[in-house]
């Protein structure tokens, strides 16, 4: 059996079930940073606006290092 291959050829590197499973687990992590975040500027003191502004930053901050870290980690070797 061989692996999936891409419309043009190129083998896939993962099947988009386990695509899906990886950006679920990335997003609830980063949902999960984002509101700790929010939440401990607004108990810090900050006003509403600036506290949901913090943790939006550290949502869309987590999710890309998040998303970068397992493009690393799930690279094919040259």
């Amino acid at each position: 059996m061989s692996a999936p291959r891409c419309p043009k050829g190129f083998p896939m590197r993962h099947p988009p079930e386990l695509r899906a499973l990886w950006l679920a687990c990335i997003l609830i992590t980063a949902l999960i940073v984002g509101l700790v975040a929010g939440v401990l500027s607004w108990a810090g003191g900050m006003n509403a606006p600036t506290a949901v502004l913090t943790g939006s930053g550290a949502f869309s901050a987590g999710a890309l290092l998040m998303l970068s870290l397992v493009k690393f980690a799930t690279a094919a070797a040259d």
